[in-house]
This record gives C-alpha cells, sequence and structure tokens, in this order.
C-alpha cells in the first residue's frame, strides 16, 4: 500500500496523500495542467525526484495509466497500435496462432493475385511492355488486423461524430479498468485528467462508484476536475486538494474555522490587539467545535465549498447580483465562507 508520494515541481516538494484516492479541484490554466504532466512524466520513470513513501521506487512495480483529452479515441480502440486494447486483447490472441504461417498465407495470396492480373493485362497498350504490380507485402498480423478492422458502436462507426463524447469517454474508462484488472499483481496508479468532462451528473455518480469498486492497496486513482462536484465526493475516500498556483490541501478548512471562531468573538474595542486576542484563544478552541463547523460545511452547504475549490476570483454575497461570479451565504454564515475563500483563493 502506497501511503504518499513526493515529487519536485519548479523547485518547490509537493506531497500527495495516497492512503486515498485524490481529486484536484480547480480552474484549468498553465499551472494545472503542467503540474499534472509533471506528476505523470514522473510517475513514469521521466523524472528524477520522484520518492513514495520516502524512497526511491521500483518503476517495474507500477503499472501508470494517463487519461486525458488528447487521448485518441479511436486509436485506442485500435488492435493495431501499443495500447491497452492491444494489451487486453491482441497479445493473447497472437500468442495462440501461427503468426509466421498466417503471414505466408496472405502474401501468397497477394501474389497469385499479382500474377493473376498481370497475365490479363494487355502489355502493350503504351506501346511498351507494361507491368502492374501491387507491391503488397504483409509484414505481420498487425498489419491485416489495421487494414480490415472496423469496429462499430450499433452499426455507426466508433470515429464517426454521431458517437457522442459522453459515449466514447465511458467507453475509453471500461477499456483502461479493464486492464486494471488485468495488472492485480503490481500497483497501478490511473491519473485522469477532467475526469468527468463530457459526462451528465449521474454518469459521474457512476463513475465515481465504479472508482470506488475499484480502489484497493494496490490501485489508486489521481483525479482532476473544474466542475463543481464537491458534493458527490466523499472525503473519506479522497484526499483532497486545490491546484490555483500551488497545491492547497482540504485540510486546511481546519485553520480557516478556527480563524473564523477566533474573527467571531473578537471584539475591536477589546484591550487586546487582534494578534494578541488570536494568541490567547486558539488554545481555548476544541477539536470538537471545528469538527461541528466542517460538517455543517460538508454536509450542508457542499455546493458552496466546491465552488470555492474551482474559482480564483469569487464575491460573497448576500442576494444575487449580475456581472460576476458569487456565492450566496446567510448573514450567519458570511465570515464563516470568507475566511475559507481567504485561506483556499487569497
Amino acid at each position: 500500500m502506497i501511503m504518499e508520494i513526493v515529487f519536485n515541481y519548479n523547485d518547490a516538494d509537493y506531497n500527495i496523500d495516497l492512503r486515498r484516492n485524490v481529486i484536484f479541484f480547480g480552474q484549468n490554466n498553465t499551472f494545472k495542467s503542467s503540474f499534472i504532466n509533471k506528476l505523470v512524466n514522473e510517475l513514469n520513470g521521466k523524472g528524477k525526484s520522484l520518492l513514495i513513501d520516502g524512497s526511491k521506487p521500483n518503476f517495474d512495480n507500477l503499472n501508470i495509466m494517463y487519461i486525458n483529452d488528447d487521448n485518441d479515441f479511436a486509436n485506442e480502440f485500435k488492435f493495431t497500435k501499443s495500447n491497452n486494447l492491444r494489451k487486453i486483447i491482441y497479445d493473447e490472441v497472437i500468442e495462440n496462432i501461427n503468426e509466421e504461417k498466417i503471414i505466408n498465407v496472405t502474401n501468397e495470396i497477394f501474389d497469385r493475385i499479382d500474377n493473376k492480373v498481370n497475365k490479363l493485362l494487355n502489355k502493350k497498350i503504351n506501346n511498351d511492355d507494361a507491368s502492374l504490380s501491387f507491391q503488397i507485402e504483409i509484414p505481420s498480423v498487425n498489419s491485416i488486423i489495421d487494414k480490415f478492422t472496423n469496429i462499430y458502436i450499433d452499426d455507426i462507426l466508433i470515429n464517426s461524430p454521431d458517437i457522442s463524447k459522453a459515449m466514447k469517454r465511458k467507453l475509453l474508462y471500461q477499456l483502461y479498468f479493464a486492464d486494471i484488472k488485468n495488472n492485480l499483481d503490481t500497483t497501478n496508479i490511473i491519473v485522469i485528467n477532467d475526469f468527468d468532462a463530457y459526462l451528465s451528473t449521474n454518469e459521474i455518480v457512476e463513475l465515481l462508484n465504479e472508482i470506488e469498486r475499484l480502489s484497493n492497496d494496490n490501485c489508486h486513482f489521481i483525479l482532476s476536475t473544474s466542475s463543481n462536484i464537491f458534493e458527490y465526493i466523499s472525503c473519506d475516500s479522497y484526499s483532497i486538494y486545490k491546484v490555483k498556483n500551488k497545491l492547497i490541501s482540504i485540510n486546511i478548512i481546519d485553520e480557516a474555522i478556527k480563524t473564523y471562531i477566533i474573527k467571531s468573538n473578537y471584539k475591536e474595542d477589546s484591550n487586546l490587539s487582534y494578534n494578541e486576542f488570536y494568541l490567547e484563544s486558539e488554545h481555548l478552541i476544541s477539536s470538537q467545535e471545528i469538527i461541528k463547523y466542517k460538517n455543517l460545511i460538508f454536509n450542508k452547504y457542499p455546493n458552496l465549498l466546491g465552488k470555492i475549490l474551482n474559482c480564483n476570483n469569487l464575491e460573497m454575497l448576500l442576494e444575487k447580483k449580475s456581472g460576476c461570479d458569487y456565492i450566496i451565504c446567510s448573514e450567519e454564515n458570511l465570515l464563516l465562507f470568507k475566511e475559507l475563500y481567504y485561506f483556499f483563493v487569497d
């Protein structure tokens, strides 16, 4: 079981808790994309800074999968590329046939066709002997399958625009997830950038349930999203981070709540400065009090926290307002969400 991975990016060390699955919230930007690409490169052994549980990893024991919008859906479903469908189906099939015999027979067929055509040609058509050659050589079974295999979904070619992006995304996940089941002896780490892209709410929930079923000590998911789906994420099953121009753990919410409680009790006409009052008060706040507010936020206002996790600029309002991105809070919770915004955004 992997507990933690650490890697260096832009001269800073980043710790990611892998005791649970991981999800990165945050608007898509250059930092987020390059951060995830750096993480994937490190996991694939292309960097030098990765530590797993404090030690250099044995990459032979890692099966890393990376899925993002750049995955060519049609190519992923071809048998002849170095992809997951080949590993799952093709390699096993080839092991059980005489590939050399198939290639020889196929080439013999095309040679005979070539000879037959040339016997039928009028070679004096241009007053010179003419020879038409098919020049067909089949170097491997790969070439046969690649040439003659098309895949259809309900009689529609798989790369047709009539196949929805959501359907393609779900099929792609099924393909990769099948590979997980074939690699139970290695540690699987599956990184999915914008994992919920193109999916409806119901489809996102179904996907999260499937990820939950697949997850174990040897199978870890690292997801990213720019959508407000925090309410569907189990805090017991995920290590949650906001990615802006740095990585912010959801655990910072404890400090935000503590600051809110202290500010709520501070009187500006006090003989103490705010800093003095803070230092005197912080040890008086119990963990139970922090948990009470955290449960309030997670269970009653997950949508508001989700919006904070995905924003770079947000206003706290008591009622709707046009021309800006905002969340609406009750007056009693306005200060609480301002503190959350400060810790996760400002």
